[in-house]
């Protein structure tokens, strides 16, 4: 089927015929912009949006846990956290053979106050659509920001659910299929462990090589939710000084 392109002032999707091949929402209301609803070949959905167990979960996205001390992750009942995301800015250029490259600029700030963290985002889609490589560039302000999450088992108020944080993927209920770069299966195999890519539920995400010491241990969870991430701080926080710089890169694949 032809690929061709509907966007408006809050939506790009991609299109195969009639069949939604993704979209990408950016509604500065919303905060944090993100992929669903996704599908597979045949039509069949492969996200989930707002879960009703998780209602801050939104298809493919990025969130932040804790920004120092303050959530950034969970949402009250008007779909707002603690800590605020603000997208500042979306630019978009298509082409007629599926490919395009998306800017977004956020901030991240307490409410009320200047941001303690700025990203620039870039999402670049490969000819086909099927394929997005993502990459943030985060800069910090004018004070220090300590990066964290929900510590894990072995650590002060270890949490078995703990070490989520970043770049995620909440899959639809029918999700099958979770396996790993190294031939491991299950999330009991997979969660918290080092590998070149984890696919799960027909989207693939690929560590990219340029990450070095942020290289993920992988969160994985099929009980009761589908849900999997290269969680870049579950080995720990991360501290970065005022001014200073992180640069992460993945590849998201529709398989």
């Amino acid at each position: 089927m032809k690929l061709h392109w509907d966007q408006n002032e809050t939506t790009l999707t991609l299109l195969s015929g009639n069949r939604v091949v993704w979209r990408l929402n950016f509604d500065p209301r919303e905060g944090k912009p993100y992929f669903h609803p996704i599908t597979a070949a045949d039509g069949a959905g492969l996200t989930a949006l707002r879960p009703a167990d998780h209602p801050w979960h939104r298809g493919i996205w990025w969130s932040w846990k804790f920004i120092n001390g303050l959530n950034y992750w969970e949402e009250n009942k008007e779909g707002l956290s603690d800590g605020r995301t603000r997208l500042r800015e979306t630019q978009i250029t298509t082409r007629p053979d599926g490919s395009a490259t998306i800017g977004h600029r956020l901030e991240y700030h307490p409410p009320e106050k200047p941001p303690v963290l700025t990203e620039h985002r870039q999402l670049v889609v490969s000819p086909g659509g099927q394929t997005i490589d993502w990459h943030s560039h985060f800069t910090v302000g004018v004070v220090p920001v300590r990066l964290d999450r929900t510590p894990v088992p072995g650590e002060p108020n270890g949490q078995s659910w703990g070490g989520y944080a970043g770049l995620s993927v909440r899959l639809a209920p029918t999700a099958t299929g979770l396996r790993d770069s190294k031939g491991r299966s299950g999330a009991a195999m997979i969660h918290g462990q080092k590998a070149r890519w984890v696919e799960y539920g027909g989207v693939r995400i690929t560590d990219d090589p340029s990450n070095a010491k942020q290289s993920p241990h992988w969160y994985a969870w099929s009980e009761g939710m589908h849900y999997f991430s290269p969680a870049l701080l579950f080995a720990g926080p991360l501290e970065l000084p005022a001014g200073g710089e992180l640069r992460v890169a993945y590849r998201i694949e529709i398989l």
